[in-house]
């Protein structure tokens, strides 16, 4: 296959809007969801996603709940609903006994969240934890991020974006990675401030179309200072557990009680009256509403559903999104809606890659794989466990809750699709398929977690089971001299020849299938 040359196109054909609806919305199909593509309504897939609540997740959560929370010293780990008290004497009970509360948590918090993606009807819905959680960056220093995982994130996802700002901008792991839980009125930290607006609303200059676009600054330094004062009080000092608090003693002189004000713009002037606590909702309220906010987000969707460049392939997707999130005061649903149902995001293909995260999950749903890697003790000795994928995740450059710069992950194919991706994606491609099928021919194999047999289901010819491996993870035609190099290494040159779960070249075509350039694009 021609590997190279599918750094920058994608090679074989366009998939059907099904297709693409399912690894732009998700992970990709799993097996039990190909017979239901044939007569794919976008618009009720994707309506049905964002009202994730009516959708049956019973048994995900069944399972995620099930898994073993036993940490290396024996301790059982809090479950990702865990309160901040809860947390804290897990702490404290872990490093008592010589352990490392704050790994052990983070290897929970990946196994669940590779778990929720793989197994998951909520796909959406994790689509955009996975969004927010490289919107609002912190990384895993504390049990904190642990905490706003399900609290901050995972509450807010498909909700009100005014609400989720809120709830980050009260996140004690937000707080400390941002430095504004040492912030002092009278010599504030402007780091959070900043980050606020350039970041996670605003964005450094105007989107709004019109001739200050990508011109004009959406804030000042002065307007970064006083954002950083009306928020010095906002805290987690003197709480217990590490919880938000309003600390107006860290103010002075009484800052918070003294009128301010903010261009936020073209000499648009916003006030803030006296007041406490309140100037900084009302800071939030500002930012939430603001046009640049709704032009900054919704090009960040575009980006994350439809393209790398929005700005030169769908502005008209960027201007629908926008103007729903106006409309509707900041609804994620609505904005999501009205970007996914653009007529651009059907005509797409060919703009977006997979991300190892994306890679990592889409292979094991392509594989019907029913069970996740626990990170935390089971497997960890494994030949194939815990640490090995682990370090296969960080040779890829995304190892979950660990990216240290407050931009979060990029979202563009330059970032992840490279030689040194190539190589690295068909290594745990094949390390996965030896994982999850094992070597059924060796005395006393572990039996599969994935059923080899459905894929060599009678009559399961050379032909027959590269095509249906063809179908399972990519779904498109692809060229016809890759398709007959892949039948005839797997019938050693005999189209015809008979496969069964137990012949030698079976494991190698499905990680070749599953590695190729053809499956990275999404």
């Amino acid at each position: 296959m021609q590997m190279i040359d599918a750094l920058n196109t994608p090679p074989g054909a366009a998939p059907s809007l099904a297709r693409l609806a399912y690894q732009r919305l998700g992970f990709g199909p799993r097996p039990e969801d190909l017979p239901g593509l044939s007569s794919f309504d976008l618009a009720a897939y994707v309506d049905a996603q964002l009202d994730a609540a009516t959708l049956d997740d019973t048994a995900c959560a069944t399972y995620v709940a099930g898994l073993d929370r036993t940490d290396p010293q024996g301790l059982s780990v809090p479950p990702p609903h865990a309160a901040l008290a809860e947390l804290e004497a897990y702490r404290a009970a872990s490093e008592a006994a010589g352990g490392w509360p704050n790994g052990n948590l983070q290897r929970h918090l990946w196994t669940v969240t590779y778990a929720r993606a793989l197994l998951s009807r909520r796909q959406l819905s994790e689509i955009m934890v996975d969004f927010w959680t490289n919107h609002f960056q912190t990384n895993f220093q504390s049990p904190l991020k642990y905490w706003e995982d399900h609290h901050v994130i995972r509450q807010h996802a498909l909700g009100n974006f005014r609400d989720l700002l809120g709830a980050s901008a009260k996140s004690p792991s937000m707080l400390y990675f941002l430095s504004n839980t040492y912030s002092d009125g009278a010599n504030p930290n402007e780091n959070y401030a900043r980050e606020l607006m350039e970041l996670h609303t605003l964005g450094s200059y105007s989107r709004v179309p019109g001739p200050g676009f990508l011109q004009q600054p959406n804030y000042t330094e002065a307007d970064v200072h006083t954002a950083a004062q009306i928020l010095s009080g906002w805290t987690t000092l003197g709480s217990p557990n590490d919880a938000y608090r309003f600390n107006a003693g860290r103010a002075w002189p009484a800052h918070h009680w003294q009128e301010k004000q903010m261009e936020l713009g073209a000499g648009v002037l916003f006030h803030f009256p006296y007041g406490g606590e309140e100037q900084g909702e009302q800071l939030l309220d500002i930012l939430a509403d603001h046009p640049s906010t709704a032009y900054f987000l919704s090009f960040k969707l575009c980006r994350r559903f439809i393209s790398d460049f929005p700005d030169a392939f769908c502005p008209d997707a960027v201007e629908a999104g926008a103007q729903a999130f106006l409309n509707s005061h900041g609804d994620i649903r609505a904005t999501v809606r009205a970007i996914l149902l653009h007529p651009k995001f059907a005509t797409s293909w060919g703009q977006k890659i997979k991300r190892p995260f994306e890679f990592f999950v889409a292979t094991l749903r392509a594989l019907g794989v029913t069970a996740m890697i626990n990170f935390l003790p089971d497997d960890w000795n494994d030949a194939l466990g815990a640490r090995f994928f682990e370090s296969q995740i960080e040779m890829l450059g995304q190892k979950l809750f660990e990216f240290s710069a407050p931009t979060g992950l990029p979202d563009v194919r330059n970032a992840w699709w490279n030689t040194n991706q190539v190589f690295g994606r068909w290594s745990m491609a094949n390390a996965l398929i030896s994982r999850y099928f094992g070597d059924q021919t060796a005395t006393g194999a572990a039996p599969a977690n994935a059923d080899l047999d459905a894929w060599v289901a009678a009559p399961a010819s050379a032909q027959q089971v590269v095509d249906r491996l063809l179908d399972a993870f990519i779904g498109r035609a692809i060229d016809a001299a890759d398709r007959s190099a892949l039948i005839d290494y797997l019938g050693a040159g005999n189209p015809q020849a008979s496969i069964t779960s137990l012949s030698p070249r079976l494991r190698a075509i499905i990680g070749a299938v599953a590695a190729s350039p053809y499956a990275q694009w999404r």
